[in-house]
C-alpha cells in the first residue's frame, strides 16, 4: 500500500501526497477554486484567460526565464482550467523538487499579467474560440451544456465567450487573482519519490507567507429540465447529444455508473456501437459515457449522423437507453466490461501524473484520498445487482436533455420515436 499524507499548514493551505515505490520521478501540482463557474456573467472566459496568463511573467521572472528555468530542472509543465478550478502542474525528477516547487509557488503567488503578454494570450484564445467553431462535435456539446445547465453557474463554457475575450482587461484578471488564488482556496499535492517531511518543510518555505482566506462560494446543485432543444444550422452533418442525472461524486454507485456507462456506449463492442453503428450503419460516430460531479453526474451520450439518418439515430439511441434501463445489464456484459473498467482504471492510474490528478480531485470533491489499491477494491465489490437496481435508481434515460445542431427540425428528428 502506498503512504498517503495530508496536512494543512497555518495559512490554510491544504497539502497531500502519495509515495509510490519504485520510481525516481514526481508529479507536482495544485488546484485553485478560481474555475469558470465563478466568472461574472458578463465575463465569461475570465478563468481560462487568467490561466493562460500565469506563466507569462511574475513580478520577479519574465516568461522566457519561467520557460528556462523549468527547462533546465526537466520540468514537463503546464496549467488546466475547468468549471470548477485552475490548475498548475510539473512532473520532474525528485532531487529537482526544492527549485521547481519555489518556482511554481511564483507563479502561482506572484503573476505580474504583463500588457505586453495580454494580447498575444488573447489572441491565442480567440483563435482557439474559432477552432471550437469549426468543430461540430465541441459545438454541440457547448450548447448541451447551456441548455442542461441553464440558469447555473456549470452553463457557463470554460473556454470563454468572444466577445467577454475581446473586453478582457488586466485590472480585471488581477482583481480575479486577488479574490480566488488564496491558500485557503487551494491544495496542493505531490506523487510519487519523495520524503514527506521534507516536501512539507519546503511546502512551507515557499508558500507558508501566502496570505488571504477567501474562497469561492459555494456551487449548488444543479436542476436541469428535460427537454428536446434544436438548433439549427446547414450542414451535410446532424449531431446528437444527450445527458441526464448521475451519481454525484463519492456515491456508493460511483463505480457501478461507471460500469454501466462502459456497457452503454463506452467503445466498440458497447451496445450502442453495435446497435447503432455496426448493425445499422447509422452513424460515423457514437458513444456515451459517465461524467461526475459535485453534487450531480451526469450521463452522456452523442452520436453523429447525416440529415437522412437522424431520425433513426435518434429513434435507436433512446431506444437503447431505455432498454438498458428496463432490462438491466446482462452477466457476460457486467463480467466484461468490469474487467475492462478495472484494467483501463489500473493501467491509467500507474504514472505519477495520474496519481497528482486522482489526489487532487478526490481531495477537491470529495475530501478524501484513494489509494490505486482502494480503487480497484471498488471495483472489484461492484456486482451485477448493484449496476442493475443503481439504473433503477438513476436510469441512463431519465430526465434528458437532447440537443440537435444541424438542419433537422424537432418534428423531423424525432419522427420515428413516439415518446418524443
Amino acid at each position: 500500500m502506498p503512504e498517503q499524507y495530508q496536512d494543512t499548514l497555518p495559512n490554510g493551505l491544504t497539502v497531500v501526497g502519495e509515495k509510490i515505490e519504485g520510481v525516481r520521478s514526481l508529479a507536482l501540482g495544485f488546484t485553485v477554486g478560481a474555475g469558470s463557474a465563478h466568472d461574472p456573467d458578463d465575463r465569461v472566459g475570465l478563468a481560462h484567460f487568467t490561466e493562460a496568463m500565469l506563466l507569462e511573467g511574475t513580478t520577479s521572472r519574465n516568461s522566457r526565464e519561467i520557460s528556462d528555468a523549468l527547462d533546465n530542472l526537466g520540468v514537463r509543465y503546464g496549467t488546466s482550467a475547468d468549471s470548477e478550478t485552475i490548475g498548475l502542474s510539473g512532473q520532474m525528477v525528485g532531487t529537482n523538487l526544492g527549485p521547481a516547487l519555489g518556482i511554481m509557488a511564483d507563479v502561482l503567488r506572484n503573476p505580474a499579467f504583463p500588457e505586453a503578454e495580454l494580447e498575444q494570450t488573447r489572441s491565442s484564445i480567440l483563435q482557439e474560440l474559432r477552432h471550437e467553431e469549426d468543430e461540430p462535435m465541441v459545438q454541440v456539446r457547448n450548447v448541451l451544456r447551456k441548455v442542461y445547465y441553464k440558469g447555473h453557474p456549470y452553463a457557463k463554457r470554460p473556454t470563454g465567450e468572444p466577445q467577454a475575450i475581446r473586453d478582457m482587461d488586466r485590472q480585471t484578471i488581477q482583481e480575479h487573482h486577488a479574490r480566488y488564488f488564496t491558500p485557503a482556496n487551494s491544495v496542493c499535492a505531490i506523487a510519487g519519490d519523495f520524503d514527506w517531511d521534507e516536501f512539507r518543510s519546503l511546502a512551507e518555505d515557499a508558500l507558508g507567507s501566502w496570505q488571504g482566506d477567501g474562497r469561492a462560494p459555494e456551487i449548488a446543485a444543479p436542476t436541469p429540465e428535460p427537454q428536446i432543444y434544436i438548433e439549427n444550422r446547414e450542414s451535410q452533418q446532424e449531431h446528437i447529444a444527450a445527458a441526464g442525472p448521475s451519481v454525484p461524486y463519492g456515491h456508493q454507485d460511483y463505480y457501478a455508473a461507471i460500469i454501466a456507462a462502459e456497457i452503454l456506449g463506452g467503445g466498440m463492442s458497447s451496445r450502442l456501437f453495435e446497435e447503432v453503428r455496426e448493425k445499422r450503419a447509422l452513424v460515423y460516430q457514437v458513444g456515451a459515457a459517465y461524467s461526475p460531479g459535485r453534487h450531480q453526474g451526469s450521463w452522456r451520450a452523442y452520436a453523429g449522423t447525416t440529415p437522412q439518418k437522424a431520425p433513426q439515430t435518434y429513434s435507436v439511441l433512446l431506444h437503447e437507453m431505455r432498454k438498458l434501463d428496463a432490462d438491466g445489464v446482462t452477466e457476460e456484459e457486467f463480467d466484461r466490461f468490469q474487467g475492462s473498467v478495472r484494467s483501463s482504471v489500473l493501467m491509467s492510474g500507474e504514472s505519477t501524473g495520474a496519481r497528482l490528478r486522482s489526489l487532487l480531485t478526490s481531495w477537491w470533491y470529495e475530501r478524501r484520498l484513494k489509494a490505486l489499491a482502494y480503487t480497484r477494491e471498488q471495483i472489484d465489490a461492484v456486482t451485477m445487482d448493484q449496476v442493475n437496481n443503481m439504473l433503477r435508481e438513476w436510469p441512463v434515460s431519465g430526465g434528458l436533455v437532447v440537443c440537435g445542431l444541424g438542419p433537422s427540425t424537432r418534428e423531423e428528428l424525432t419522427s420515428l420515436d413516439r415518446t418524443a
